[in-house]
């Protein structure tokens, strides 16, 4: 509601939720938390109240709680593509496409101050070692659209990239090495970690890539709904990030939790 309440004053374009979008991914078949997070998610979809025919262009993580059994990427993840599958994406302009037969794994693109973006969502995979087949198919299929949308600025979003201490995940290094040597990445953002905050940066071949964690979960009332907003500026190259709840109308203003970014508004896209 805060997010459609605001799209206008605060020229929302997108949105995307890090995994963990439910508890108990398939529950033994029990969909009700599935429910909940679909009729959540409806409001930012709503083209009556958004102004827009398509609602709010967003994706949705994959995270070890959506997967059953929990934190098993070769398990099933019935519900998430029921509620949040293809069929509820296709048709709408900036819906991408997925890999493989299921929307574990998507992609989103869509345009805003004069940039166009490409957003890559990834599913939770850390228990996969970089010699396992799908994760290394799955992240030939993210290399290939970010080298064949090279003049899109790309945003890699998975649950668990790195942790609170900013050291890597394994599958955020496996992620990292990877996806690095494409030039329109600048921008990867993951969760997991309860009551994480952490950013660490990396360059590589003259491109720096900003990896941020944001996590709430484990604060007061469930993270009395904390969010992150990025506000862009391409005037002054850079990204301002803020923590705020619209349950409390509070932001955090620690170093953590509100700082800025560089943006190359220019560069070689």
């Amino acid at each position: 509601n805060w997010i459609v309440a605001n799209k206008d004053a605060l020229n929302i374009v997108y949105v995307n939720q890090l995994g963990d979008c439910v508890e108990h991914g398939d529950n033994g078949g029990n969909d009700i938390e599935w429910k909940r997070a679909d009729t959540s998610m409806k409001i930012i979809e709503n083209p009556l109240t958004t102004n827009l025919p398509q609602g709010i262009p967003y994706g949705i993580c994959v995270g070890n709680h959506d997967q059953s059994p929990l934190t098993n990427p070769l398990g099933t993840t019935v519900f998430y593509n029921q509620y949040f599958g293809e069929a509820r994406f296709a048709g709408r302009n900036y819906y991408g496409g997925h890999y493989g037969i299921n929307n574990d794994n998507h992609y989103q693109l869509f345009s805003a101050g004069g940039f166009d973006f490409i957003s890559i969502n990834l599913e939770y995979a850390e228990n996969m070692s970089a010699n396992t087949a799908l994760n290394a198919s799955v992240l030939h299929w993210a290399d290939s659209l970010l080298k064949a949308n090279s003049n899109r600025k790309a945003i890699i979003n998975s649950h668990w990239l790195i942790n609170a201490n900013g050291t890597w995940s394994s599958q955020g290094q496996l992620a990292y090495d990877s996806l690095k040597d494409n030039p329109n990445i600048f921008l990867m953002a993951c969760g997991h970690v309860p009551g994480g905050e952490a950013m660490r940066t990396d360059t590589y071949n003259g491109n720096t890539i900003y990896t941020v964690l944001s996590d709430y979960q484990s604060w007061a009332n469930g993270g009395n709904g904390y969010l992150r907003i990025m506000e862009f500026d391409a005037t002054n190259n850079s990204i301002s990030v803020k923590t705020y709840s619209p349950t409390l109308n509070m932001y955090q203003t620690d170093a953590n939790s509100q700082f800025s970014i560089p943006f190359n508004g220019g560069g070689q896209y």
